[in-house]
């Protein structure tokens, strides 16, 4: 009976998680679509010009021929829904600039945007772990100090500031490395460097404070009255404590570097999906914004939600799988 009533509750937990990312992703298709529709122009004139750049203007046949071949005369609700039905069906449409699936369009310009984003976020959390180390484990010292003022410039500086910066300095000046593109580790470095700097400045203030935090709890206390190291009281409790509350955020970091991405690929005149997104929103492409909308929707709820159990793993207090341990546990009558 007790394993029945458990199992029950992690079912309706996960239930009411799915059902809470498809409420998510509907609200986001349809308010993106909705932006869409009533954008201002000649949709069929975009998709025309888009196809064919060095054309200047077209006769009336071809545009209401653009018109019929992707449903632009139907009703909003018509529309959305042929879109809708496409998207679960798994047709996300073709480009209207190529006409290539969206998909392959996609999948082409993933990987670079994911080696910056795990690059950037990788080197920015070992540096915000190593300066926020350092800063607690001796409070108000030059260390200290030096963490959060580090922490404060990077919070103020904007990313793409940051970025022509570093292309004056190391490209411009020094000639060190390249100041766009891609297709070498080199023209990975400083895109990576001005992502990593505004995690390194976000990370460090939170995994100070929270260190801080847990450093004064009063068990702390109790654990030195027992003899144990400060070695081992800071690893094996601080830091773990700490941890929690900032899975949360770095959960959030990595949601806020795939916008990030946009204006640093921009910058660095890189490939990749924020660079695609900006140039499907020039050219009016429609599919490829509604699916880059909803692919990026998609990443931020499915990364909250790995947090939040990641959390309760570490946790047991925290969520429905914490209940779920409960009650399989005895929390719960039979």
């Amino acid at each position: 009976m007790k394993t029945s009533k458990s199992g029950h509750h992690l079912f309706v937990g996960l239930a009411g998680r799915l059902g809470a990312l498809a409420c998510v992703l509907f609200g986001v298709s349809l308010i993106t679509f909705t932006i869409t529709f009533f954008a201002p122009g000649d949709k069929a004139a975009a998709i025309a010009h888009a196809r064919y750049p060095d054309t200047q203007s077209f006769a009336p046949e071809i545009l209401e021929g653009i018109r019929q071949e992707f449903a632009l005369n139907e009703p909003f609700f018509t529309q959305y829904y042929l879109w809708l039905s496409r998207f679960l069906s798994g047709d996300f449409g073709n480009s209207f600039a190529s006409n290539v699936p969206v998909w392959e369009i996609f999948v082409s310009n993933a990987a670079e945007t994911l080696t910056l984003t795990l690059t950037a976020l990788v080197l920015g959390l070992i540096c915000a772990f190593f300066l926020s180390a350092i800063a607690v484990w001796r409070p108000g010292s030059l260390a200290d100090r030096f963490a959060v003022a580090l922490a404060s410039i990077g919070a103020a500086m904007p990313n793409y500031w940051l970025g022509l910066l570093l292309i004056l300095f190391f490209a411009a000046h020094l000639n060190w490395l390249p100041a766009y593109g891609t297709g070498t580790p080199a023209h990975l470095v400083l895109p990576a460097i001005t992502l990593a700097f505004w995690v390194t400045a976000s990370q460090t203030r939170l995994l100070r404070s929270f260190m801080l935090e847990a450093k004064a709890a009063p068990y702390v206390e109790t654990l030195r009255l027992r003899g144990v190291s400060e070695r081992e009281i800071f690893f094996r409790h601080v830091l773990r404590h700490a941890c929690v509350p900032a899975l949360t955020m770095i959960g959030l970091d990595v949601a806020s570097l795939l916008e990030g991405t946009v204006i640093v690929e921009l910058t660095f005149a890189r490939g990749g999906l924020g660079s695609l997104l900006a140039g499907s929103i020039l050219t009016r492409d429609y599919p490829m914004i509604l699916f880059l909308v909803l692919f990026s929707a998609l990443v931020y709820v499915i990364l909250n939600t790995l947090i939040e159990v990641v959390q309760d793993l570490l946790d047991p207090r925290k969520t429905f799988l914490g209940r779920h341990r409960a009650a399989s546990s005895g929390g719960e009558r039979p």
